[in-house]
């Protein structure tokens, strides 16, 4: 067998290795737990889940009633297909909150790399709700203010 024949076939047996390892990742994803829904992280939790599901008229029902966001500011956001978000910090003051999540978005690396993107979520305590105030990821304009 010559060099250049071998040097082909390892590349294809390296290859269907490369693709069966990336099935397999993309196929033992564990289950998100789900946060107490009453919580700050919780609230956003359930907005980032509408959002990931192209549900707006629900993540507008996460949004303070004094929101200037409407569905249509939700079409226009990109919101890629594969996203990965972690919770990185939560801090609470009384009627108050910040949720810090880490936003991983894949950049077309044929080895898996990332962009990540950290963002801060806003919210206050509404009666017994938590609702996001500001202009929230995935959105940068609302009703015509800019973010």
């Amino acid at each position: 067998m010559s060099n250049q024949k071998a040097n082909r076939v390892l590349g294809i047996v390296v290859a269907a290795i490369s693709i069966v390892a990336l099935i397999v990742v993309l196929a033992v994803k564990e289950p998100t737990p789900q946060l107490d829904a009453s919580s700050p992280e919780g609230t956003v939790q359930q907005y980032l889940q509408a959002i990931t599901d192209r549900d707006f008229d629900a993540a507008l029902k996460f949004l303070a009633t004094d929101t200037k966001c409407k569905v249509e500011d939700f079409d226009r956001a990109y919101i890629q297909d594969s996203l990965r978000i972690a919770l990185a910090d939560v801090s609470t003051t009384g009627t108050s909150a910040s949720v810090k999540v880490r936003i991983e978005t894949a950049n077309g690396d044929p080895f898996g790399g990332s962009y990540t993107d950290n963002q801060a979520f806003r919210l206050s305590k509404s009666d017994n709700d938590w609702k996001i105030t500001g202009i929230p990821w995935p959105t940068y304009e609302c009703g015509g203010m800019v973010k």
